[in-house]
């Protein structure tokens, strides 16, 4: 009787540590998604912060997009590298004086150690025409970017950028 006994009670020892152990697992799997939403959004804003003509710097972008990052940008599909020249082949030929990017309409996913943003983009870019003229270029794109951990930060993979309006008017004076 007392075999049966302590079976039993080894039995739900076991079966208890078992439930405590599977318990702990999944509670780490669940992570604070409102974090990791807030961390990728973050990075989002940096990325096109780090953009701004007059502070661009290529070694700006390490903690922000991955070494496999890629694009797609005016129609075309952009390694790190290949993105990389196109910025700076568009500022160095540019006359842009001031540019602002106004990004709304959130969309965040987050799983494990990933997150998805699909949001709307708005910029503004000034620049002075051949005749010393200001003029105003609005871009509106519809863009969605992908983000993994890397090395315990979240940093951007994938970008894709679609533009759907762009409008240039010159500014009186």
């Amino acid at each position: 009787m007392e075999t049966n006994d302590n079976y039993r009670q080894m039995k739900h020892l076991l079966l208890t540590t078992i439930a405590a152990v599977l318990l702990v697992g999944c509670a780490t799997l669940v992570k604070d998604t409102g974090s990791t939403e807030e961390e990728a959004k973050k990075v989002l804003i940096d990325f096109f912060d780090n953009l701004d003509f007059e502070n661009y710097q290529r070694r700006s972008f390490n903690k922000i997009i991955t070494n496999d990052f890629h694009i797609y940008e005016i129609g075309k599909h952009m390694s790190r590298d290949e993105f990389f020249d196109f910025v700076e082949n568009s500022h160095s030929s540019s006359s842009i004086v001031s540019q602002d990017w106004s990004l709304s309409d959130f969309q965040i996913s987050t799983v494990n150690e990933t997150a998805h943003i699909a949001y709307r983009n708005e910029g503004k870019f000034i620049s002075k025409n051949k005749l010393g003229v200001e003029e105003v270029l609005r871009i509106n794109w519809l863009e969605s970017a992908y983000f993994v951990k890397e090395n315990g930060l979240l940093k951007i993979k994938f970008l894709h950028s679609q533009e759907i309006s762009k409008e240039l008017k010159a500014e009186a004076k």
